[in-house]
């Protein structure tokens, strides 16, 4: 069967689901003491039924609200769910028959069938913590709530230590939280019902909590998790012609496999977008069966697609799909075979290296595949540190790499340090174009050190690299540089072109692309964002700068205003 038909089928089933939903809710509305519906309702059998009591009939339409909406995102957590609501309230109507309990048993016979026969497609997980804190709530929540009211009962009974009155009233408070059964209690009274409401209510919001929070859709079984990072390496190796393809050994990424080709990419989930990392990683050749599937995939699970920073080898491929096409900025590049300390374009980096050479700051490579140096690692982690603490803002991810001592790989550590040995700044280079090509990611100095220290770990790193034989260098990606230059400029790249221009006291931009001008890059290549389906909306946008920030965009603007007010 065809993905059109099988989704068409499953959609059919959920619709069935909304309509029991609300069939519920009609059911919680007070229009049963009405005597212009007391014929419809005296037809079912409300006291006898699941669905008997008004507010039980509210939350179960609420919940089942709650897991259709989730089923049609294809979330596998609302498919277990609803496997459970359907076949407990296939059962309970079949005990307890009404009027119309066989008409609501065939319904929901027929969509427990399609489910249980579509199961495969219903495959967005939540996150494994999640998860977790999720059933740890749950348990706890109706573990609290049942012994205080087996308690309360029990007291009641004025016979708390007796076991059979203990196990009986345990019972009855599971009536009373589930069912909301008042009948249980044996006293009345305002403050009784108080409390029994209170209990009710507190039980089944925590539940619905739980139940939301589980929901959420963070990975996927589809993708394969953190720990296949012993199988993305060698692709990244091999095809990884974007600077940012390294930065899939990240902690922070999550991968999709093709299943027909050897290919991977890395992503993070911002709402309902799949924000990719760089480009495809496969051989060219394999780009178009690679994209397709990715596409077929996002288009099952209801979730629009964004490639961040790509380069221009699989454009063209982005264009035949109908992404859109938007340019996010230029990188500083160097042909090391060209590039030395000569003319006028870097005289201040050439000042600035004479400046640390006087200094007598001499730059050392330092190679934790060979041997760890725990005096090493804790002088980066220390200048690391102090810088994070300087910044006074949480450092940026997803398109910024970390130190990655931990599982250094093919990560290159170049730092500088003076006569005493003491270490003043480092850079931390990734490996691209199957290390014909090198990204310098992590760049930190130490708060104290003399002007040059990272101009002379960048050039003579450049210097060492050339001499194996490395092609190309790389300072990264200057944000909205020159994306205003195209006569045909789409409307996002012309407000891009805006706030680089005009916005520039929220993030740097130009004083960004200074410091990687003054090395003068033999040449600037484009990069690119590629989104589907069109148009470009605000949800890309957000979800552009969610996925590199730690903190929520609100923060980062109170910080940023905040800065503002103490200037």
């Amino acid at each position: 069967m065809s993905i059109f038909y099988r989704r068409l089928i499953q959609n059919f089933a959920i619709f069935l689901l909304m309509f029991i939903g609300i069939k519920n809710f009609i059911i919680s509305l007070p229009l049963r003491y009405s005597p212009y519906f007391h014929h419809l309702y005296s037809r079912i059998d409300t006291r006898d039924t699941m669905f008997i009591q008004g507010r039980l009939a509210f939350v179960v339409s609420l919940v089942m609200l709650l897991f259709a909406y989730n089923l049609y995102k294809r979330i596998r957590s609302a498919w277990i769910g609803e496997i459970i609501v359907l076949i407990v309230s296939i059962v309970l109507q079949a005990v307890y028959f009404h009027m119309y309990a066989l008409h609501m048993i065939i319904i929901e016979s027929v969509v427990l069938l399609i489910l249980i026969l579509s199961a495969d497609d219903f495959s967005r997980m939540p996150n494994r913590a999640t998860v977790e804190r999720s059933v740890a709530y749950i348990a706890a929540s109706f573990l609290l709530l049942a012994i205080n009211t087996t308690i309360a009962i029990s007291l009641i009974h004025g016979n708390l230590h007796h076991m059979d009155t203990f196990s009986t009233a345990f019972i009855k408070s599971l009536k009373l939280l589930i069912f909301m059964d008042k009948s249980v209690l044996t006293s009345s009274g305002t403050i009784m019902n108080i409390y029994a409401d209170s209990l009710i209510f507190l039980y089944w919001l925590s539940l619905i909590i739980a139940l939301i929070t589980i929901l959420k859709p963070i990975t996927y079984d589809f993708f394969k998790n953190k720990s296949e990072k012993e199988k993305v390496h060698p692709l990244v190796l091999e095809y990884g012609q974007n600077p940012m393809s390294y930065l899939a050994m990240e902690d922070d990424k999550f991968y999709f496999f093709s299943t027909q080709i050897d290919g991977v990419c890395a992503y993070t989930i911002v709402g309902n977008v799949m924000v990719i990392c760089g480009d495809m990683i496969c051989h060219p050749h394999n780009a178009n069966v690679f994209l397709n599937e990715l596409i077929t995939f996002t288009k099952i699970h209801h979730y629009d697609l964004i490639f961040l920073n790509i380069t221009d080898a699989f454009l063209d491929l982005f264009k035949i799909d109908q992404f859109g096409i938007m340019k996010y900025g230029e990188d500083a590049c160097f042909k090391l075979e060209d590039y030395n300390l000569q003319g006028g374009a870097i005289a201040k980096v050439r000042a600035a290296i004479n400046h640390a050479n006087k200094a007598n700051i001499k730059v050392c490579e330092y190679k934790p595949q060979l041997g760890i140096d725990s005096k090493i690692e804790k002088s980066i982690h220390d200048i690391s540190h102090e810088w994070l603490k300087n910044k006074n803002m949480p450092e940026m991810k997803f398109m910024l790499g970390g130190l990655g001592l931990e599982a250094p790989y093919a990560r290159r550590y170049f730092y500088a340090e003076d006569e005493s040995g003491h270490m003043l700044g480092f850079i931390v280079f990734l490996p691209y174009m199957n290390g014909k090509a090198y990204l310098a990611d992590v760049t930190r100095r130490a708060k104290q050190a003399p002007q040059g220290v990272l101009e002379k770990i960048t050039y003579d790193a450049f210097m060492v690299m050339k001499e194996e034989g490395v092609l190309y260098g790389n300072l990264g990606l200057s944000p909205l540089y020159n994306v205003g230059a195209s006569e045909t400029q789409s409307i996002g790249e012309k407000v891009s072109a805006y706030i680089y221009e005009n916005l520039n006291e929220a993030y740097d931009f130009k004083s960004l692309h200074r410091a990687k001008e003054k090395f003068a890059p033999t040449h600037w290549e484009p990069r690119y964002i590629a989104y589907y389906p069109k148009p470009m909306t605000i949800k890309y946008a957000y979800a552009i700068i969610r996925s590199q920030n730690p903190v929520k965009i609100s923060k980062i603007v109170s910080a940023h205003l905040n800065k503002k007010k103490e200037a």
